[in-house]
């Protein structure tokens, strides 16, 4: 079974001491919990509907433990809101008209390095809450954290590796050039950077879900490489739905200022502040647990999850 019989006993599904050959079912028997997972055909658009799917029947538990992560982002966030918009007029006038490196774009690069490595976390769990109620399993917000902070030193690893090292790059390069040619650059090496995320998408969901250490940069990009076009595909699908509903729920404030509907007054930096967050506690697990599924589809379709998970079923897991 390899790679894939370890799934269905990390998930905890099968029990150790399963005879392999097919028993008649009893009365006395246990019941063997039934896999959600059902292939789907198309494997973008069936990896962020299946995505969608657990968020809508699961979504308290997925929400509450995202945001148990979130929120020392979110406190920085609105640390940094209140800091600087309350009583200054911009990031810059916080310690001086100018920095060393200019403190707005110095706050701007913190803010990303916080939401990477945040959104690496919130993935992990994803992955570890998806995969286990996909299995058949009930997962519980506390359980899945608790594995989560396990391991905690390997997904901080993981992500300096994967994230943190690339940041420190690019923020080199966003320190010390201009907006507009910020923006060319940006078109200009999209494509290059999008397939550089395709190969390690799957990092974090192999860490949760195959107890991989570094290695998980081995599997995760020989995974993704056996449907890299799809994959290639699903992140820059995954990227436009979730620019498109970061966008709509940050802009309901002003928004409602326009209709004459809601008058925020001196306020309105804070209803700013506010929906922004809010829409990141909604994006990064939608975009967190879509990839999760995507990591299931893709084992599915290359490697036949679906079929072993049904084979473990029938015959037991062979140990």
């Amino acid at each position: 079974m390899g790679q894939n019989a370890a799934v269905s006993q990390w998930a905890g599904i099968e029990s150790a001491n399963e005879v392999v050959s097919p028993r008649p079912a009893s009365a006395s028997s246990p019941t063997r919990a039934v896999p959600r997972l059902r292939r789907s055909e198309r494997l973008i658009v069936g990896a962020i509907d299946g995505g969608a799917h657990v968020l809508q029947r699961r979504g308290r538990d997925i929400l509450l433990g995202s945001a148990a992560l979130m929120l020392p982002m979110v406190a920085i966030y609105v640390a940094l809101s209140v800091l600087a918009f309350r009583q200054f007029d911009r990031y810059e006038q916080l310690v001086g008209d100018r920095g060393y490196l200019g403190v707005e774009k110095g706050l701007g690069l913190i803010a990303i390095g916080v939401e990477s490595l945040t959104a690496h976390l919130v993935g992990a769990y994803a992955a570890a809450y998806l995969v286990r109620y996909q299995m058949g399993g009930e997962p519980r917000v506390r359980q899945v954290l608790g594995a989560v902070l396990r391991r905690l030193p390997v997904l901080a690893a993981t992500w300096l590796l994967e994230r943190g090292v690339p940041l420190l790059l690019v923020g080199l390069i966003y320190l010390n050039t201009g907006s507009s040619a910020l923006t060319g650059l940006a078109i200009l090496f999209s494509p290059l950077l999008v397939l550089v995320v395709s190969w390690t998408l799957f990092v974090a969901p192999v860490v949760m879900c195959e107890d991989a250490g570094i290695g998980a940069f081995r599997r995760a990009r020989r995974l993704a490489g056996a449907r890299l076009g799809a994959v290639y595909s699903f992140v820059w699908a995954s990227t436009f739905m979730s620019f498109v509903l970061f966008s709509g729920i940050a802009a309901l404030p002003a928004l409602a200022r326009s209709t004459k509907l809601i008058t925020f007054g001196s306020y309105g930096w804070l209803a700013q502040g506010v929906a922004a967050q809010m829409a990141l506690l909604i994006v990064v697990p939608f975009s967190a647990v879509a990839t999760a599924q995507m990591y299931l589809q893709t084992r599915v379709h290359a490697e036949g999850l679906d079929i072993v998970l049904a084979a473990d079923r029938a015959f037991g897991v062979r140990t």
